[in-house]
């Protein structure tokens, strides 16, 4: 959980739209097959429900809309004219139904198209999903629209928001996380992983590991075998020897690995409590391109599945490094992107701890 997120930035705003995008064009895509004209009138339903219905009957409720001064600072609206009185409070069973019935509108309008075509028809709810999934685990849980229905936040938490206006020291957090504040900053770092973690993480990764299996698949079973073997060498023996070995998480686990990208899996090997060298870091970079690459020559012949593919790639690397780089105890890992402020902070208390439990013993 991460404290409150007052304001958006603009690398909110270019992610979110990133994401927000992709099952649009897939829509697109699957509409343009059979005429453009209806795709110009999916994306004229999609920005009245944008620019309308949504912005009238959901966010003129929402803090970052009220806050706003002219346009919209909002990570999925910026930039837009504020059309709309600030209506401050909860929404009406009216205005919920209206945000209901629009938000169905978008999603069903193309599916009468992709029918026709099961990997777009699948792609375009994997979009849908991957999207909302990312927004309910990252975002919904330090929201200020507290009127919507989705958010995740405490309700002690929201309470004390609304008071103060800020957080301040107020903020709970769970066993798994440890916080660092000071110099008016507040950052949360995970100190322990959960099942529900890695249920996200490998469902990313599959997206992108099916992409590249079908592609081969379609030319070669042999091939296929041959890169599950590759992903699993690299993942459950190289990486885990040379990388995960120097990672606190692994440390941490007991007999299995309870990590966000390998949950349940046999320690192999034994932990080595100190950053990766030079050779470690290689090998475990030349094992990670061999699998992203070893699938290229099939994908070359297939232009949607690659475009899956990179796709895929790009959610999942900047997904990770947005929001778990930024609070990963893993501080001997290259992509880390913990400040040295926090790590220290971090590092004096997990010492001190350490030193207590030893007093007690």
């Amino acid at each position: 959980m991460h404290p409150l997120k007052t304001e958006h930035s603009i690398k909110d705003r270019l992610y979110w739209n990133f994401l927000n995008v992709i099952p649009f064009l897939i829509g697109s895509i699957g509409i343009a097959r059979d005429s453009l004209k209806w795709v110009a009138v999916y994306i004229g339903i999609a920005l009245f429900f944008f620019l309308v219905i949504e912005l009238r009957f959901a966010c003129t409720h929402c803090f970052y809309y009220i806050r706003s001064k002219g346009c919209v600072k909002c990570m999925m609206l910026p930039g837009v004219p504020k059309l709309f009185k600030d209506r401050p409070g909860p929404h009406s069973r009216f205005e919920k139904i209206i945000i209901v019935l629009g938000a169905l509108s978008v999603f069903l309008f193309p599916v009468y198209w992709l029918i026709s075509d099961p990997l777009l028809l699948g792609a375009y709810i994997v979009a849908w999903i991957l999207f909302f999934l990312t927004a309910h685990r990252y975002e919904c849980v330090r929201c200020i629209n507290f009127e919507c229905p989705v958010n995740r936040v405490p309700d002690k938490i929201k309470k004390d928001f609304k008071k103060r206006g800020d957080l301040s020291d107020n903020f709970d957090l769970s066993e798994n996380e440890f916080r660092v504040s000071g110099s008016n900053r507040c950052v949360s770092l995970k100190i322990k992983h959960e099942f529900k973690d890695f249920l996200y993480w490998y469902f990313v990764t599959l997206v992108l590991l099916f992409s590249a299996g079908l592609a081969i698949g379609i030319y070669s079973t042999g091939w296929v075998l041959a890169y599950l073997f590759l992903v699993f060498f690299h993942f459950y023996v190289l990486e885990q020897r040379f990388f995960c070995t120097h990672c606190p998480y692994y440390a941490m686990s007991e007999k299995k690995v309870r990590c966000m990208m390998n949950w349940g899996w046999p320690k192999h090997f034994r932990p080595r409590p100190y950053p990766p060298g030079k050779f470690d870091l290689a090998i475990t970079s030349l094992g990670f391109m061999a699998v992203i690459i070893f699938p290229l020559p099939w994908l070359l012949k297939e232009p949607f599945l690659l475009g899956a593919y990179l796709v895929s790639i790009s959610i999942f690397l900047l997904t990770i490094w947005r929001y778990e780089c930024c609070r990963c105890i893993y501080f001997g890992c290259p992509f880390n992107r913990v400040s040295a402020e926090v790590k220290n902070e971090f590092e004096r208390i997990r010492e001190l701890s350490a030193s207590l439990k030893n007093i007690k013993l």
